[in-house]
């Protein structure tokens, strides 16, 4: 079947070049100066052959029906070739043309190749079904259609009515590109042909572009698995814009969407492309774009609208066609530099970036080049705006930027995302770890107490936290209630609040007294620990309610509303050898002590008000639940953790259960 068909090309081929020699015989201009206007087509017998008819017509501007009237007198209208009008201007116009054919003449066909929904055709006066007039919305470049031409005697009048609007005058497309008369078969044979060309040069373009779409759906699928690296957000939707952006504007090109598929969406959307680019190397780089670039990016947000100045015709398009590089020249060249600029203060990954930013710059600004030079007549840098020719492939520069691009940066993020993926493993690790330590560190249950009521609250600002909170029974009959904070938060943190619980748990088999007990556990401390320090508050409560209080740098208790003055001592681990001061007083029945932590009284309000001590003081007596809720409702920055230890009314037994 293949060598049947390469066979019967052949033979269409060998046709076309025994009509081309025939040209005299079946188009050629009349030489009878007073009808210099008619083309004489005449053929015997029926072949498959076509003849231009771009020579000979009439144009006139303006608009009148009477222009569509055969017998219309037209001599005093200028004389043009359709394939050599140059870009079109806006407005209305007619062109005329007049053929005379033989009596036996075959079946004819046109074939016109221009601009769709700019004009309508008349054949004798009557319109002809097919091409018509559209609004600006659905006009589009040039592109073949077939017409039949089926009309009686040898008289034939071509008129073509034709409204260029503004948007299409814009970018300087021709209202034709080239017409034809032949026989049927030779017709669809040469509208095959340039039909087979427009597909052919879109099919690399398409298949570039529709990677990027599927590459940037598949790095938004990378941001489900690392959801705090927001540069795989504006990486995806990079790729995904200008993939769409392209096949829309490659598609438009090749005569499949109308003129505003690339003039009010293709177009603009380079300005969010600029911008996502931008985000995606600040977030690579793991910095925020400063005043300057925020502004920057502002004006990339209201760039669109001058395409649609431009679009309805208040902005010429060379000016537009200038802006538009104008505004991505700081991508193209800031980009790089700050990305070296960060390579040279250490940031490693940001050098691997720096290569695959300035491809789509680069040639993007050549091919603005090469259309600058097509629109100002710079004929040196016209090759700039044509396809590369890589064997039998086009492929048009900016794909090949593109694809380069695509190539460069897969490497790029597969290296980045298997290190933040292997970070992330660790820090689940660790972050485990330190689960399982601070079930240590704040149990899930309080012991019973008869004749006092126990209630805990623990709200951590984070996954993990560094605060702390014990009750331990003594040997005496008596208990130690401890509250602590851990400075830093992490594993680092509840690791050092678990060697302090151990610590802890340790001397207070020894019945020490609430002061020495801070003594031996700070110097412990100290000893096993390089940096960092712990707050602690350590009370001693007696069956009957006596309290025994020392404080090493943590916030002192709450009593009957008001804050229990003690001493605060240091923090432990600070220094060796401390000596810490005991406070005592009575918790009489209904009375309730409360401890906390420092993310109660620094809870910040979204204006930055501290929730503070006045605060704190006034619902101290609230309950333990009661007073974290309000604290967090005010703004958590900290863990916050409350404590008290309510002294029942009716008397109770005198030891621990």
């Amino acid at each position: 079947m293949f060598g049947a068909a390469r066979i019967r090309t052949l033979l269409l081929l060998l046709l076309l070049l025994a009509a081309s020699s025939d040209r005299l015989l079946c188009a050629q201009q009349s030489a009878d100066p007073q009808d210099d206007a008619a083309i004489k087509v005449d053929r015997a017998h029926a072949t498959d052959w076509i003849s231009d008819i771009d020579g000979a017509w009439r144009v006139h501007e303006g608009d009148d029906p009477a222009w569509a009237v055969p017998g219309f007198d037209d001599s005093a209208w200028e004389r043009v070739w359709l394939n050599d009008l140059g870009p079109s201007r806006p407005g209305w116009r007619w062109f005329r043309l007049d053929l005379k054919v033989n009596e036996n003449h075959p079946d004819f066909a046109l074939l016109i190749e221009g601009g769709v929904g700019v004009y309508e055709l008349y054949i004798n006066g009557v319109q002809v079904p097919g091409p018509s007039l559209k609004s600006s919305f659905g006009v589009n470049r040039p592109v073949e259609r077939v017409i039949p031409l089926d009309v009686p005697g040898t008289q034939v009048n071509l008129a073509l009515r034709t409204y260029t609007p503004a948007n299409y005058a814009a970018w300087h497309f021709p209202l034709f590109m080239t017409a034809s008369l032949g026989t049927v078969g030779g017709i669809e044979f040469q509208r095959k042909q340039e039909e087979s060309e427009r597909l052919y040069a879109l099919i690399p373009s398409a298949v570039i572009n529709l990677l990027l779409v599927l590459a940037g759906i598949g790095v938004f699928s990378l941001h489900r698995s690392q959801r705090n690296h927001n540069e795989y957000l504006w990486l995806g939707l990079y790729l995904f814009l200008v993939g769409a952006a392209d096949l829309l504007w490659y598609f438009q090109q090749g005569g499949y969407l109308p003129l505003t598929a690339n003039f009010l969406v293709a177009d603009p959307l380079l300005y969010p492309i600029t911008l996502a680019q931008i985000e995606f190397t600040f977030g690579f780089g793991g910095r925020r774009p400063g005043l300057p670039w925020r502004v920057y990016e502002g004006l990339l947000l209201l760039a669109p609208v001058l395409a649609l100045f431009t679009w309805l015709g208040r902005l010429p398009s060379a000016v537009y066609m200038v802006t538009e590089p104008v505004l991505i020249v700081p991508v193209a060249l800031l980009l790089p530099i700050m990305l070296f600029t960060w390579y040279r203060r250490g940031n490693r990954e940001a050098g691997w970036l720096i290569l695959p930013s300035l491809l789509p710059a680069a040639t993007m600004s050549l091919y603005d080049l090469g259309t600058l030079s097509i629109l100002f007549g710079w004929q040196r840098f016209e090759f700039l705006d044509n396809s590369l020719q890589l064997g039998p492939v086009p492929i048009e520069p900016n794909d090949l930027g593109n694809l380069l691009f695509l190539l460069a940066i897969t490497i790029v993020i597969f290296f980045r995302f298997t290190r933040v993926s292997r970070d992330q493993a660790r820090a689940a690790a660790e972050l485990g770890a330190a689960r399982e330590i601070q079930q240590r560190l704040v149990p899930a249950s309080l012991p019973e107490l008869s004749g006092f009521h126990l209630e805990a609250a623990y709200l951590p600002a984070e996954e993990v936290g560094g605060d702390f909170y014990q009750v331990l029974n003594q040997p005496d009959g008596a208990a130690l209630v401890v509250v602590g904070d851990v400075s830093g938060k992490g594993l680092k943190a509840a690791m050092t609040g678990a060697l302090a619980i151990g610590a802890l748990r340790a001397l207070a088999a020894e019945n020490l007294r609430p002061a020495a007990l801070l003594s031996h556990l700070n110097d412990q401390i100290r000893d096993t620990q390089d940096s960092g320090f712990i707050t602690c508050l350590c009370t001693r409560i007696e069956p009957g309610g006596a309290v025994t209080v020392a404080n090493a740098g943590h916030l002192s208790p709450y009593c009957r509303g008001e804050e229990i003055p003690v001493d605060p001592g240091l923090p432990l681990g600070i220094a060796s050898g401390i000596e810490y001061k005991e406070t005592n007083f009575q918790l009489e029945p209904g009375d309730t002590m409360t401890l906390i932590s420092d993310g109660v009284v620094e809870a910040r309000s979204a204006t930055g008000q501290l929730y503070g001590f006045d605060r704190t003081r006034a619902i101290s007596a609230q309950s333990a639940g009661g007073i974290a809720s309000v604290a967090q409702a005010f703004g958590q920055e900290d863990d916050i953790t409350v404590l008290t230890v309510t002294r029942r009314k009716a008397a109770g037994a005198s030891t621990w259960k």
